[in-house]
């Protein structure tokens, strides 16, 4: 009985720090969540109006077909950083960017907040796919994964992709 115990307690004891340490860990990402500043829920629209308060960069082959929009702050000591991102720095190709990914129409588009571990808003992501990797590099940078395009996500099946006409 008492090995049986001794079993027991040492299970309980290594379940207890796989958790501690799970929590420990999820302070240390980065996630999506909703694009809001001081409780105010911040749009599309609003990041084109004051774009030139952003660093924007996309993901894609080219400008003409962006996979995603990243909106990074410049007045804040954050920063967001990425492989394969390049730089948008016409307020028209942002425009012409933000109708592209919008017409991916059957992966639901949408703005996202990257949070940070400390709960505090880095950035922005536009998107047609919740599937946006991020790690934490440091204390003020977040590390964002090149985005695929959902359009290279086909199945196989004879239905195909397509991105809807404007």
């Amino acid at each position: 009985m008492d090995a049986r115990k001794m079993i027991y307690m040492n299970t309980i004891a290594v379940v207890a720090l796989l958790l501690i340490a799970g929590c420990a860990t999820l302070r240390n990402t980065a996630q999506l969540g909703t694009p809001e500043v001081n409780n105010q829920i911040v749009t599309v629209q609003d990041l084109v109006k004051n774009w030139e308060a952003y660093s924007i960069y996309y993901a894609g082959i080219s400008d003409d077909t962006p996979t995603a929009i990243l909106f990074d702050p410049k007045n804040d000591d954050k920063a967001l950083a990425g492989k394969r991102w390049e730089k948008v720095e016409d307020q028209k190709l942002l425009t012409s960017m933000i109708d592209f990914v919008e017409r991916y129409t059957q992966f639901d588009p949408r703005l996202y907040g990257i949070v940070g571990p400390d709960q505090q808003v880095y950035g922005y992501v536009f998107s047609p796919t919740n599937e946006v990797y991020m790690k934490v590099a440091d204390g003020k940078t977040i590390y964002v994964y090149d985005i695929e395009s959902p359009l290279y996500k086909n199945d196989g099946s004879d239905e195909g992709l397509s991105i809807s006409s404007p």
